[in-house]
């Protein structure tokens, strides 16, 4: 993975934040231990109207950060109030509680500008659990996106993405341009803003690399959280989940994104996402069984052999309502 050197463009990290002062502090001190000759930083944070003195703080104890007003507009537009005034010419997206490793940005920042042609680099990351600084014994383990390094690698990345599996903000850094040619976030999200982004910009023509370099970022376990974008918190985020799904599957399809390798995958999330719905809301879960039957009919559903023929016999959907019958879970 030899690269770095000749490094200097401007990168501009976006932090959007609401009541997260506790936290904010110790994503800063991260940004804060890991600046060094070569690398040049700007630091956006993006209120959303906390009420917590983050603004007030930030103001005293960070003077080098930038800090922008959302007024309560919502993650989205606060990561696009962020692009608009960001004066790099790479933009990298944090959480108010995400922390970077040691020379997250060297490898990642070279080849950018080595390959002009491209618009963005990702790399690996980690979860892990506390409320404090981190340190390795706290990380956890969870499924993560591959490091996919072939070049024509965009199709595997549709795959992934359709299946449910995304590269977290925190681990890609894109090229401001790009960004503002495919209009940063769409506002209208209050869910999968990210989902939306990444394929959007797969739409767009997308060239992405992979860096094998070892740094991470490190993003908090949130299985607990009951933030506004967690999907548990609002019935009208699980229907916007669904609405973003059907929208961007009609125009992977018009650019040829429609073979069966892509639409069993999307079929057998919605179909999952429809599992999980039934039982405490029939009304949206039968919206996502329809959409399921639209994309790709029956599914294989996964697990034992048995399990396997049974579906197949009477069906992936009445073989789920049988088998809660018997053992009262999916």
């Amino acid at each position: 993975m030899a690269l770095p050197k000749a490094l200097s463009d401007m990168i501009s990290i976006i932090i959007p934040t609401y009541n997260r002062l506790q936290l904010l502090q110790y994503t800063l001190r991260s940004l804060a231990a890991i600046k060094q000759p070569g690398i040049d930083m700007e630091i956006i944070v993006v209120d959303d109207a906390s009420t917590d003195d983050t603004w007030d703080q930030v103001l005293v104890n960070y003077p080098y950060v930038t800090l922008l007003e959302n007024k309560g507009k919502g993650a989205a537009a606060a990561r696009n109030t962020g692009l608009y005034a960001a004066k790099g010419e790479y933009i990298l997206y944090l959480d108010s509680d995400d922390l970077l490793g040691p020379h997250f940005f060297d490898w990642k920042l070279a080849y950018l500008q080595k390959n002009t042609s491209y618009h963005a680099c990702y790399g690996d990351y980690d979860y892990f659990e506390g409320d404090a600084d981190f340190d390795t014994a706290q990380v956890i383990f969870k499924n993560k996106y591959p490091l996919i390094t072939d070049i024509t690698n965009l199709p595997q990345h549709v795959a992934q993405y359709l299946s449910g599996k995304y590269i977290p903000a925190n681990a890609i850094l894109w090229r401001k341009d790009f960004l503002l040619k495919i209009n940063g976030h769409d506002e209208s999200l209050n869910i999968n803003q990210d989902v939306d982004l990444f394929l959007r910009a797969i739409l767009n023509g997308l060239k992405i690399a992979v860096a094998l370099d070892k740094t991470k970022a490190y993003i908090r376990n949130h299985e607990t959280d009951t933030r506004v974008g967690d999907p548990r918190n609002a019935r009208q985020k699980w229907i916007q989940m669904l609405e973003i799904r059907i929208k961007l599957w009609e125009r992977l399809k018009a650019v040829g994104y429609d073979g069966p390798e892509y639409s069993k995958l999307l079929s057998y999330y919605i179909f999952s996402r429809w599992k999980i719905l039934r039982h405490t809301d029939p009304e949206t879960a039968k919206r996502y069984l329809e959409f399921a039957k639209r994309v790709h009919w029956p599914i294989e559903l996964r697990g034992h052999p048995m399990l396997k023929i049974v579906g197949k016999i009477i069906g992936p959907e009445r073989f789920i309502k049988l088998k809660f019958n018997f053992l009262k879970r999916d």
